[in-house]
């Protein structure tokens, strides 16, 4: 089996109701609400554990960044992923050396084939002698389990759906005269359960409330799918995605289309 997978992706998410593209308007200071880590860890994981790993590194904090990058890889962060591969390649404070793992960390992030990421991935290989690239070919088939690209995606692609369809449901009333508070998140780099995006629904002024922030539903539903978008093209590249559905609208979906597809497992 080749160590470098030279599949694409490129297939259908049943989660954000735009076309990866540009940077959008989730990246302006309008609104950059939608990079709080309230709402990241409901909506982007992959991106709320690479802002913890930084806030690791700066601390110098190796062995905290490099759990947390493993979880962003885990939800798709392919940036992270690489960081992995580098810091087990390499070595740091806290994290011996381990060029047979952190070549098929690598070998991981290599997938969509990132011209820094096949340079790097190439020089570790060619390090290898024969032994320790068998090892690390192995051991890139085990990581492929929890982190190919087809299964990352389509669980970070999940957890949005799943987060944006029961907030969307939570709110009373057209998203453009109805406004939701957000935030009030105790952060940290672990596995804290974070509230609702939807803590209180309400029609008053923009501006704080007990230690939230309000903003207009419609304008935060925006700027969310917006940031997934923006997430998926930034690790994936180009990637087509589908309006937001429901899991049994996307299986009646597939019966329409191809009753004998929707019959497979």
């Amino acid at each position: 089996m080749r160590f470098l997978d030279s599949r694409c992706v490129a297939f259908t998410l049943i989660a954000c109701g735009l076309f990866a593209g540009p940077l959008r308007a989730a990246d302006t200071a309008e609104n950059s609400f939608a990079g709080d880590p309230s709402i990241t860890i409901n909506y982007l994981p992959g991106k709320y554990y690479e802002q913890r790993a930084q806030e690791a590194v700066k601390r110098k904090d190796f062995r905290q960044a490099l759990e947390m990058y493993e979880k962003a890889g885990y939800w798709g962060n392919k940036v992270a992923q690489y960081d992995v591969g580098m810091l087990y390649l390499n070595g740091a404070e806290g994290i011996p050396a381990d060029r047979i793992r952190g070549t098929a960390w690598l070998g991981i992030a290599a997938q969509t084939h990132t011209p820094y990421v096949d340079k790097a991935l190439g020089e570790a290989y060619g390090s290898l002698d024969a032994e320790q690239k068998k090892a690390a070919g192995e051991l890139w088939k085990q990581l492929k389990v929890d982190y190919d690209d087809k299964v990352t995606l389509d669980r970070a692609s999940r957890k949005f759906n799943s987060q944006y369809l029961r907030d969307k449901g939570a709110i009373n009333g057209p998203p453009e005269y109805t406004t939701i508070a957000y935030g009030n998140f105790g952060g940290g780099g672990g596995d804290q359960a974070a509230q609702s995006m939807i803590t209180q629904i309400n029609n008053v002024a923009n501006g704080r409330t007990g230690g939230q922030h309000v903003v207009n539903a419609a304008k935060f539903l925006s700027a969310v799918k917006d940031q997934f978008s923006d997430f998926v093209h930034v690790q994936f590249g180009a990637v087509e995605v589908g309006e937001p559905e429901s899991i049994s609208e996307h299986d009646q979906r597939l019966r329409q289309q191809s009753p004998q597809a929707a019959k497979k497992p």
